[in-house]
């Protein structure tokens, strides 16, 4: 438990490595707007660096992607910071600490914000590995006390034994005090759930896989603390603390009033990709073995996640709410920004019943009628394929519509 924490000469000649996977770009249009093409051949073990990889989201894009935009769009002073509207697991916010830039996140999952805070701030491994040893000693002398949860959820998703050995540390974790330590193993908890569970790791929605083979609770957890440990240890020594980096529970609809404070240089957004999946189906397993912190992480306000964007399936309702929500969050957007300030949209377009949905022009249509003036396009090509994080050619990353792209897209207020 006292092992050395790693250093920085880990990395080739001390490089910074949130620099060494940058896209690659190819200037297809130079006249105004640009139209690039930005190819990310990295697999995703490569952009899994640092705490990248404590938290497993669902939906989340390359960290490159927001590091790119960071080193073109820096904030002009040390007042302005970047806002992400649709933060997930805080990769936005990773990279802006790593750069020194103050960041914001919003997202309405309580989950999210707790994982996005945990994932980019500074926070002492010596005490949580502490912490993890007493919580294991005590799960030993404890667990024959508790039986597993009497409810069908559990029971479909979980083996008995399993489901009793979560709720042993659920319980020690619920009773620590406030602090980051407990915020860490709280995400290190919920990061195991999938693992533990009858449902497949890889799919994104839960499925059950007959043939997995089920793993120890206790060890898992302490592998996940160990793994997260080693992340933190190589990020606190690669970020300045006093750089700010902030997630906070709201409604992109809505944005709380202390932004509006016009220093939001850039916004960085990447909303739920259409016809895509819904994420609180996504993580039931995760939402409901975090029941009982909710209260505590949402002050009260809960369920709220419920009340997500919904992108999946792309029936015509979905889809008319899917671009009128999209509307409205920019326009909030819009309202916090000065003149000269950045929003960058990563989205994709998506098809339905085998037809083309182009909704990366349907998004520039739309941030454009705001006031935003179209800045730089860009489209990104990954290699999915390959079993890495990118898409075949131009985001055709289903292979059947060469016109399919996901797209970077940046406006100009």
């Amino acid at each position: 438990m006292n092992e050395a924490a790693p250093t920085l000469e880990l990395f080739d000649d001390r490089e910074y490595v949130y620099k060494k996977f940058l896209p690659k770009i190819n200037h297809i249009k130079t006249d105004f707007p640009p139209i690039n093409e930005w190819d990310i051949p990295s697999t995703i073990k490569d952009l899994s660096y640092l705490t990248h990889s404590d938290y497993r989201y669902y939906g989340k894009f390359p960290s490159v992607v927001a590091g790119q935009l960071l080193e073109q769009y820096k904030p002009p002073t040390s007042k302005h910071y970047v806002l992400d509207n649709f933060c997930g697991s805080g990769t936005t916010l990773v990279e802006a600490k790593l750069r020194g830039i103050d960041s914001y996140g919003l997202d309405i999952s309580w989950l999210s914000m707790i994982a996005s805070n945990v994932k980019a701030n500074v926070i002492s491994t010596s005490e949580v590995r502490t912490c993890l040893s007493d919580l294991i000693s005590w799960f030993e002398n404890n667990k024959e006390l508790y039986t597993a949860p009497d409810d069908n959820f559990v029971q479909k998703w979980f083996s008995n034994e399993a489901a009793r050995d979560l709720k042993v540390i659920q319980t020690f974790i619920f009773n620590l005090p406030s602090s980051d330590v407990k915020d860490f193993l709280l995400v290190a908890y919920i990061g195991i759930v999938r693992r533990v569970s009858k449902a497949y790791d890889g799919e994104v929605r839960p499925h059950i896989n007959k043939d997995k083979k089920q793993r120890e609770v206790i060890s898992a957890f302490s592998k996940k603390v160990s793994d997260m440990c080693v992340d933190h240890d190589l990020f606190n020594q690669s970020v300045n603390k006093e750089t700010k980096a902030e997630a906070v529970l709201g409604d992109n609809l809505n944005l709380p009033e202390r932004f509006n404070d016009k220093h939001c240089h850039l916004v960085i957004s990447h909303p739920p990709y259409l016809n895509s999946f819904n994420y609180a189906p996504v993580f039931s397993l995760e939402f409901y073995w975090g029941d009982v912190f909710e209260e505590q992480y949402s002050q009260g306000n809960k369920k709220v996640y419920k009340q997500e964007m919904k992108a999946h399936p792309a029936n015509e309702s979905i889809t008319e709410k899917y671009f009128n929500h999209l509307k409205k969050c920019y326009e909030e957007t819009y309202k916090i920004q000065e003149k000269g300030a950045y929003l960058a949209v990563v989205i994709g377009d998506c098809t339905r019943k085998g037809e083309l949905i182009p909704v990366v022009d349907k998004t520039i249509e739309i941030v454009e009628s705001i006031g935003y003036s179209l800045h730089e396009l860009n489209y990104r090509t990954t290699h999915y394929g390959l079993g890495k994080y990118a898409y075949k050619h131009r985001a055709d990353y289903h292979g059947a519509h060469e016109e399919k792209r996901d797209g970077i897209i940046v406006f100009k207020k």
